[in-house]
């Protein structure tokens, strides 16, 4: 069972579409404090987290933070991506990053080459005038 749980069978029992709990209110669901991080914004939000399945997993999303009080909203249907949708967004943001990475790649490439052809050029001059 985890630390959790008690979070997560609450949400799994909420009825409304919005949910205003205080600080103080999660932490007696919990019956323990919440950690020095859940003062921060960043440790509501997102996925990745495992104390974030307590609302994730029943389809709650964090839609402000502040001031101890954390807003809950039930993900409606359209609110939620399908992974489908997740994956190719992830995917197109991807490739335009290597695109973006590709082109600096070649200007930086086209301005080496220039500077090796000056150097080149800046040696052959020195060399003809040496020889004359």
């Amino acid at each position: 069972m985890s630390k959790y749980s008690p979070l997560s069978d609450h949400f799994a029992s909420l009825t409304q579409d919005t949910w205003r709990p205080t600080f103080t209110d999660i932490e007696l669901l919990l019956g323990s404090t919440l950690p020095k991080a859940a003062r921060q914004p960043a440790w509501w939000i997102g996925e990745g987290k495992t104390h974030q399945s307590a609302w994730l997993d029943h389809d709650w999303r964090v839609s402000a933070v502040g001031d101890g009080v954390v807003t809950f909203r039930r993900a409606r249907a359209h609110d939620i991506q399908p992974q489908v949708l997740k994956t190719a967004a992830e995917s197109a943001s991807t490739q335009a990053h290597v695109r973006q990475n590709a082109g600096v790649a070649l200007v930086a490439g086209a301005a080496v080459a220039a500077v090796a052809g000056l150097g080149v050029l800046t040696a052959k001059l020195l060399r003809g005038r040496k020889d004359a």
